[in-house]
């Protein structure tokens, strides 16, 4: 058995290892930007596909933007709250004999060129605002067209892709195509992009300025969904609809605008975990005999039931909403790993394939080994392949236990399992991280700030069961739409030591 950690104060010099500076940040309510902001300490990685690979002239005619990877920005989203987006039934009526090759799924006619997209983005969501008195006025033509050009959306892209380590990809980047994807898809995309080259002190700031189309936006993408889910065509034509939505609660969260948050929060969040449940998404698994683009559909399904519910776990944990995707849903399969959903090709996904172990993971399953009672040696979990991801998932499906402890009052005694869980994931931790090999480390991407999610769940959970539990506000389990609460209980156990920022 792990030896447990100190459930009171990390161990001298143990915070900075823990993450708690970026904790710290990301959970205090005054700042801004913070999440843009640790971006900059990260590297970069690139991936091929149809938008992310342009020559400098498109097969249109379109002027193209050649964007040189060296000069991108170096920045990216929280992995607080990792989502991405993707293109579902990209292959519906397409040829078989040109793997890989993208239908034509979005229902425009006159956007055959990312300018004339563009256009017509702002035509509807200009339109949008009009027959919506509440946002009269919030919308400005001049504003949204200065900042999404053709060469600046291109460089969101890209930059969106080359941090696609920092958040699991759920954006299949080599099929993806920006000249493809449903209008409220491209727009998340490129505010996503756009929030990725955050660039302090200089100006104009692309994330600054994308933010100022947040409140348009969201109810845009939204109002798209619905219309989807009325016309009743099915998960295949809802799903790039979905992740769009995703998309932007995850940005909508981010903000520190109150009014912002409770609107993603308790209205959107809802609504995108109703589509997921009524279309079983958290059930899906992939089969041996599977083709391409058979896989992608699937693998898409899944990486949007998996990770609309860590953001739902997340919200639970830093805002005390109940959580409302429960973890007996989670009886599909775990997306697939970063090796077979990075293939370029049809040949390379066979060929990866064929080279790598698949696994079946079930987030349920792996839950009930971490807390069950006959838990002898890691061993058993280790060789099912458990990665640092797979790791990072179970940290945010023990978040909503934790709660949910807490909300129903259950005896002291309920907590032990969890007390023991968790010094069992800090043992697969440190084995797993003591088995990759340094130069992989700094790929760790949303996982990396795991140990300091555990550590945090671990204070949570002690804390509960005292009677000094009541002089914060975060243990009355009020629902909030701001980190005020969490950061308040944060920074009193980190009252004592301050770590490097």
């Amino acid at each position: 058995m792990a030896e447990p950690v100190d459930s009171k104060k990390p161990a001298s010099g143990r915070g900075a290892d823990l993450g708690l500076p970026f904790l710290l940040r990301n959970l205090d309510s005054t700042t801004e930007f913070e999440n843009e902001r640790d971006a900059a300490r990260q590297p970069e990685s690139s991936v091929g596909g149809p938008s992310t690979r342009m020559s400098p002239e498109s097969s249109t005619g379109e002027r193209m933007a050649f964007v040189d990877p060296a000069l991108l920005l170096s920045n990216y989203i929280d992995p607080f709250l990792d989502t991405y987006l993707t293109l579902d039934d990209a292959y519906d009526g397409f040829d078989p004999g040109a793997p890989g090759a993208p239908g034509s799924p979005a229902p425009f006619m006159s956007g055959d060129t990312l300018e004339g997209r563009l256009d017509l983005l702002c035509q509807e969501l200009e339109i949008y605002s009009l027959r919506k008195p509440k946002f009269s006025g919030s919308f400005q033509r001049e504003s949204f067209q200065s900042l999404f050009t053709s060469e600046n959306v291109r460089r969101f892209v890209v930059a969106f892709s080359r941090k696609r380590h920092y958040q699991l990809p759920i954006i299949h980047w080599p099929t993806f195509d920006i000249l493809k994807a449903p209008l409220p898809l491209l727009l998340s995309v490129a505010i996503m992009g756009a929030a990725y080259s955050h660039t302090p002190g200089v100006e104009p700031d692309p994330a600054v300025q994308a933010r100022a189309i947040h409140t348009i936006s969201g109810p845009y993408i939204f109002s798209k969904l619905q219309e989807q889910i009325d016309s009743d065509s099915g998960i295949d034509n809802l799903l790039e609809y979905c992740q769009a939505a995703l998309l932007m609660i995850g940005l909508g969260t981010w903000v520190k605008d109150q009014e912002t948050r409770r609107t993603f929060l308790s209205k959107y969040r809802p609504k995108l975990i109703r589509v997921i449940r009524d279309h079983q998404l958290p059930q899906i698994g992939h089969e041996d005999d599977e083709s391409w683009p058979s896989f992608i559909r699937k693998e898409l399904k899944i990486r949007l039931a998996s990770w609309t519910f860590y953001i739902d776990c997340l919200a639970t944990m830093s805002t005390n909403h109940p959580p409302l995707l429960l973890l007996s849903e989670m009886r599909g399969q775990s997306p697939c790993s970063a090796r077979i959903w990075d293939a370029e090709t049809e040949e390379d996904f066979h060929k990866r394939k064929a080279d790598t172990v698949m696994n079946s993971h079930c987030l349920v399953d792996q839950m009930s080994e971490l807390m069950g009672d006959d838990w002898a040696e890691p061993q058993h979990l280790m060789c099912s392949q458990l990665s640092p991801y797979h790791l990072h998932a179970m940290s945010c499906a023990l978040m909503p236990v934790i709660f949910n402890l807490h909300a129903s009052r259950f005896p002291d005694s309920h907590s032990a399992a969890v007390f023991r869980a968790l010094d069992r994931w800090d043992l697969l931790w440190a084995i797993e991280i003591k088995q990759m090999p340094e130069d992989q480390r700094k790929w760790l991407g949303v996982a990396r700030n795991s140990p300091g999610l555990v550590w945090l769940s671990r204070q949570i959970l002690k804390a509960g069961q005292t009677s000094e539990a009541k002089k914060w506000r975060y243990f009355q389990r009020i629902p909030s739409y701001t980190t005020a609460d969490v950061f308040e209980f944060v920074r009193s156990l980190d009252s004592e030591q301050s770590y490097p920022v």
